[in-house]
């Protein structure tokens, strides 16, 4: 058994008081311990797995959120949140988080909001975003699905145009305010657009 895998058995019989951090990220070791898993990551596939609200995927998801920029870290309680009201996907390299999806569902004939889709630096230009994507929107087969990206990211668009194009559906760009911010979970004025793939 690898340390890693040690790692994660300590975390998922944790508690929110043992695993919220209480140091800052480079005096933190559980944060410290997964960069060091990060550091060595094997060719392996990625495997995605959807997460729960237990202190530990909460945990496993700050961390994320403290190297995927522009992501803001969350506290883990208010990630506990997410995880029990919305739909995480987490993927993981032999038990080494890599990447998260978060899909939000409103009302019955809404889209499926993309909230985010982000992998770690190590782990890019895998295809580990894309997989995110397919497994949250597996979900929900018969929703359209609506995200934002920053028009600079262009990496997000194109693999979001890949996307579409694996499941056959089309992208089009849509305004601003079509949809509520916090479904697409962005800010204005940091530079996003609205798109929104089109299953149907």
């Amino acid at each position: 058994m690898s340390e890693f895998d040690l790692l994660s058995q300590e975390m998922d019989v944790a508690s929110f008081e043992e695993l919220e951090p209480k140091l800052r990220a480079r005096d933190d070791a559980f944060y410290q311990r997964w960069c060091e898993a990060l550091s060595t990551l094997s060719d392996a596939p990625a495997s995605i797995r959807e997460a729960v609200p237990t202190p530990a995927d909460a945990r496993r998801m700050r961390d994320m959120q403290l190297v995927c920029e522009p992501i803001t870290p969350l506290g883990i309680r208010r990630n506990a949140t997410t995880l029990s009201e919305d739909r995480v996907f987490i993927a993981e390299i032999e038990r080494v988080p890599v990447g998260f999806a978060l899909a939000a569902i409103s009302e019955k004939h809404a889209p499926l909001f993309m909230q985010v889709v982000a992998v770690v630096p190590q782990a890019q230009q895998r295809g580990i975003g894309p997989q995110l994507l397919r497994a949250a929107t597996e979900t929900e087969p018969d929703r359209n699905i609506a995200l934002a990206t920053q028009s600079t990211n262009f990496a997000a668009h194109a693999m979001n145009r890949r996307f579409a194009a694996s499941i056959g559906a089309s992208i089009q760009r849509v305004n601003l305010g079509v949809y509520p911010d916090s479904y697409l979970g962005i800010s204005r004025g940091q530079g996003y657009r609205a798109w929104e793939i089109r299953r149907r």
